[in-house]
């Protein structure tokens, strides 16, 4: 009798757990397209997807990483959640495969963004750091694509756009923050910076002046989870946006940044959501652990984009992160 009970137990579980997780494939492969769209102004948009097929992988280079994909595959499922990756400052979508890939292997269509004047993958004639600050331009890229993937991408018959998340790194995680409605202040971001500038390398970008245009605009479509990873800007969210923002939220942070200061950054935004889940990195893990393994001898204000502190590892990093992202996403974009 006790044994059947046993039994019966863990069979009620399993299919619990099988009923809150109904699109979730872990038996499939990554499918990945990167195409080149443009907004109603005809502004470009670079697009990196990544989704589930039942194609095989082959090894994939990203010019910045390496990974492994079955390119323009066709895509396996219906009903798939969807996650918006929102690079950091000067970057691209592509240099987060490492995530990207195990997403889209768990059964989540993966849409990455990259913004023309800030990312390398439209020339390095078209960068000027001063549009970090463009969060305008960043939100209305993000939405342009998800109306495009939604409506009219080959992709749209296999998505749930009720059942949407979204991920980012640094300049990405703020982004994220202000298309979920977070309360943001570019005059409290400059009052901070002002003060600040000698510690914090965020402060250090040149920015021009105020733009009218560049007030970030929230998603049309409700994001119904987040993660943040060192999420940057943090003293310009007001704490009455922070914390009557009711997004379900994952912030990840470096405790020991060599680029944001925790306290200020990952930290802030982490104490004033009030509902956020948290995982400190206290390894010495600095900024740029979050973006994919590589080898390229580029220096961002005297930080190694791609190489680390001593004794940490970035692969190790990386698959201490993913289970953590992946079981926040299954909980959170269930139904």
């Amino acid at each position: 009798m006790l044994k059947r009970s046993a039994f019966a137990i863990i069979a009620l579980a399993l299919l619990a757990a099988c009923a809150t997780t109904p699109q979730q494939r872990p038996d499939v492969s990554a499918g990945y397209e990167s195409q080149r769209i443009s907004d109603a102004s005809g502004r470009p948009i670079q697009l990196d997807v990544w989704y589930p097929t039942m194609a095989a992988e082959q090894g994939h280079s990203y010019n910045f990483g390496m990974g492994s994909v079955a390119k323009g595959a066709p895509v396996t499922g219906d009903k798939l959640a969807v996650v918006v990756l929102s690079h950091g400052s000067m970057g691209a979508a592509s240099n987060y495969s490492w995530i990207a890939e195990p997403l889209a292997r768990h059964g989540y269509v993966v849409l990455g963004v990259s913004h023309f004047g800030e990312s390398p993958v439209f020339g390095p004639a078209t960068m000027n750091p001063a549009n970090v600050a463009h969060f305008g331009d960043r939100t209305r890229d993000i939405n342009a694509a998800l109306d495009y993937l939604i409506t009219t991408s080959t992709y749209a018959s296999h998505i749930d756009p009720q059942r949407l998340g979204a991920l980012g790194h640094s300049s990405g995680g703020a982004t994220v923050l202000m298309l979920a409605g977070a309360g943001f202040s570019m005059a409290d971001m400059r009052t901070y910076c002002a003060a600040a500038r000698g510690a914090d390398k965020g402060c250090q970008y040149p920015v021009g002046a105020p733009a009218s245009d560049q007030a970030p605009i929230p998603s049309p479509t409700p994001i119904k989870a987040m993660v943040l990873m060192d999420p940057a800007a943090g003293p310009g969210f007001t704490q009455a946006g922070l914390q009557g923002l009711k997004t379900p939220a994952l912030v990840i942070g470096s405790v020991d940044d060599d680029f944001l200061p925790f306290a200020a950054h990952a930290g802030r935004v982490s104490g004033l959501l009030g509902s956020a889940e948290a995982v400190k990195l206290a390894g010495g893990e600095g900024h740029f652990v979050y973006v994919d393994r590589c080898s390229l001898p580029i220096n961002v204000m005297g930080v190694k984009l791609c190489t680390d502190r001593d004794g940490v590892d970035r692969d190790a990093t990386h698959a201490k992160l993913v289970p953590e992202i992946l079981s926040f996403f299954d909980r959170r974009l269930a139904n």
